[in-house]
């Protein structure tokens, strides 16, 4: 056998061996994390640090405004709809929409077939009851002579009643006729209003009980604003609230008296009601409005609007100092901003120090770092 043969599978072996051994006492090296995963610090040049405004943040209640579409409407019982208790056809309609009508004005006159037979049922009864009272009187003077007999007497008391209370039963109907002769009834105003509407013309015919005229009292007309389902939570009954009017030069000062109890469904908004302080003010119904209600919440950590950034279009951080001049991101949850300041919902302890002014100076350290 050669010498060549034993030493090269010696040598092969060796050199397997020794790199193995060399594997195994070299430590792996882990990959470091990409610069994204990393939350770093940044701080700043001396001479750019009074460029900066921190503040220490405390729980506070977060006084702001809530605007909203608005309009003017009468208030429900201050809607009213007038008809009549007959059948029959419209002769004359005496007003028209949008006129002031002080209470007892005419409205229409209405002919009815039953309004003539109520008044005339009311005078035949009218003059049974005079006759029963005469036979009742004639009875009364026999018996007092001594030729009445009790059993008639009695009975003409007994016809005598019967006659009265048809008699008032026929002036009850013909007190909700109102007004008028024969087959005429006049329509009319029950209170001082504007018509809104009218239901009927000149020769339509009409049944028991159709309401001819809608009602409103002038007095008696609110604001009622259209406000988001997510602020309603921020109003309370009595706030202040200015409204705007297109016809007024200067805005008109109310309160809040109510909130609706439904939510819109599509647009998710309730109505708030507000009434003027001055209730001479007139305020004519359909008139549109914006106004702006004083709005309070509970105590809750606030920042100006200038210390929140918004990273990538998606994620909302703000700046908070954790030693002298070292400062970090943080990612927060806000609120609806309102004059000027920002609710932190989640993110955010009271005591910590944060950036409310010169936060981009960090963020442009920050994007150097990367």
């Amino acid at each position: 056998m050669r010498v060549i043969d034993l030493i090269y599978p010696m040598a092969l072996s060796l050199a397997l061996a020794l790199g193995c051994d060399r594997h195994k006492a070299e430590p792996k090296i882990p990959t470091p994390p990409a610069d994204s995963d990393v939350k770093r610090p940044v701080s700043l040049r001396p001479e750019s640090l009074p460029y900066i405004a921190i503040r220490e943040i405390r729980p506070e209640a977060h006084v702001g405004t809530i605007s909203a579409p608005a309009r003017v409407e009468f208030r429900a019982q201050a809607v009213s709809s007038v008809g009549t208790v007959v059948a029959g056809r419209i002769g004359k309609v005496l007003v028209q929409i949008g006129d002031r009508v002080k209470a007892g004005t005419p409205l229409a006159v209405l002919a009815s077939g039953e309004a003539a037979q109520m008044r005339s049922d009311y005078s035949r009864s009218a003059a049974e009851l005079a006759r029963a009272q005469d036979q009742l009187r004639r009875q009364l003077e026999m018996q007092r002579t001594g030729v009445g007999l009790e059993i008639e007497r009695v009975a003409a008391e007994t016809q005598a009643k019967q006659a009265q209370t048809e008699l008032e039963r026929s002036r009850d109907l013909v007190k909700l006729l109102g007004d008028g002769n024969a087959a005429e009834v006049v329509v009319r105003a029950p209170m001082d209003s504007v018509v809104l509407k009218t239901h009927v013309a000149t020769g339509a015919a009409v049944g028991s009980g159709s309401p001819l005229f809608d009602l409103g009292e002038p007095s008696a007309a609110w604001v009622v604003a259209d406000v988001f389902e997510k602020d309603l939570l921020l109003v309370e009954k009595g706030a202040k609230a200015v409204i705007e009017l297109a016809s007024s030069p200067e805005p008109i000062v109310g309160h809040v008296v109510g909130e609706s109890a439904a939510i819109e469904t599509e647009l998710r908004r309730a109505s708030v009601f507000i009434e003027p302080d001055n209730r001479q003010i007139a305020l004519r119904p359909g008139m549109f409005a914006r106004v702006v209600i004083e709005a309070s919440a509970p105590e809750q950590i606030v920042v100006p609007t200038a210390a929140v950034l918004i990273k990538d279009g998606r994620e909302t951080v703000v700046y908070v100092e954790t030693a002298a001049n070292r400062f970090e991101a943080r990612p927060v949850q806000v609120g609806q901003s309102r004059e000027g300041m920002v609710p932190i919902l989640r993110g955010l302890s009271a005591g910590e120090r944060v950036v409310v002014g010169g936060a981009l100076l960090l963020d442009g350290e920050a994007s150097l770092l990367l």
